[in-house]
């Protein structure tokens, strides 16, 4: 019986999968379920002897007839939960325009939920927060979708931008796309100015227009370019530091650029990051510098240096 129901499980998410996307890959989809390829193609002929019409193309997947559409499906109370939880994260974490068009998608949602699971997300609805970093700055009201559009055209979007260090700039950019890392989004793109891949910062970003000029060339994907820089904007910087003060600031030490541990004999954790301001390492040094030691550059010994004999003691 168990069998049975998880089989009627699957083929409903199958179904579900083929209704929210063009094409519906048979490997993907045996490795989503963690079932054989022969398993999916015997859902996917049930689904066709149901009546749902399906084109399979070899080598390429599963599709519905263009044109076909099917009865909207219910939520479950737990995957309304879910949405619930997503729309307290995009209130406070993206841009006012995008959090606007996923309200209106969430009150699509709950009119599509039965009136029992509607109470539900109503009476739980004050029991989920989500707030901003105290630091987070306001970005454009529209910034994200502005952006996603132009990737999605291949159209060359111009920004005002100011760095960290207060410098003002135009750049003409091919925006590859969009990823977020606590507390800020970033754009990784193409930059016409210094014709390399950069990641600018969206708060930084005054004012923003997409072009009528195409992008120049093919992008690689996302995730190769996470994290990538100009070297040149960036220092190495090696710290000895007790394992507790590495665990205690774990999050604060990757917003820094970490990007490597290892233990050391003696008990100690050597950090190695690559640094855009030396500044803010070196603080974090003199904070913790009963149990913090730099290896190396010496410039951060010099900045620290600098801090204490400003002090007014």
């Amino acid at each position: 019986m168990d069998k049975d129901l998880n089989r009627i499980d699957r083929i409903s998410a199958l179904l579900v999968q083929l209704q929210s996307r063009p094409i519906v890959r048979a490997s993907e989809m045996a490795e989503r379920f963690n079932v054989s390829l022969r398993t999916i193609y015997r859902d996917m002929r049930t689904l066709s002897e149901a009546g749902v019409p399906i084109c399979g193309n070899s080598g390429i997947g599963y599709s519905l007839v263009e044109g076909y559409r099917l009865p909207s499906l219910m939520f479950t109370k737990e995957e309304a939960m879910a949405f619930l939880t997503a729309e307290k994260i995009i209130e406070q974490l993206t841009d006012a325009q995008n959090s606007s068009y996923f309200r209106q998608g969430m009150d699509k949602i709950r009119a599509a939920l039965r009136t029992a699971d509607k109470k539900y997300l109503h009476d739980m609805d004050d029991t989920i927060a989500v707030y901003k970093s105290r630091n987070a700055k306001e970005s454009l009201p529209n910034l994200l979708q502005i952006i996603l559009s132009s990737i999605n055209d291949r159209l060359v979007v111009e920004i005002d931008y100011t760095n960290a260090e207060e410098n003002k700039s135009k750049r003409s950019l091919e925006a590859v796309g969009v990823s977020y890392s606590h507390p800020r989004w970033y754009l990784s793109a193409w930059c016409h100015l210094r014709e390399e891949y950069r990641m600018f910062r969206l708060d930084r970003i005054s004012n923003i227009k997409t072009t009528d000029n195409e992008h120049t060339k093919e992008h690689p994907p996302l995730d190769s370019l996470l994290g990538y820089d100009a070297p040149q904007c960036l220092t190495e910087v090696v710290l000895h530091t007790d394992k507790e003060v590495s665990k205690h600031f774990a999050d604060r030490c990757y917003y820094m650029g970490l990007t490597e541990e290892k233990e050391l004999a003696n008990g100690q954790v050597e950090q190695t990051y690559m640094a855009y301001s030396l500044e803010g390492l070196a603080r974090w040094v003199l904070a913790n510098a009963d149990t913090t030691t730099v290896i190396k550059p010496v410039e951060i010994k010099d900045i620290i240096n600098q801090i204490i004999k400003n002090l007014d003691l």
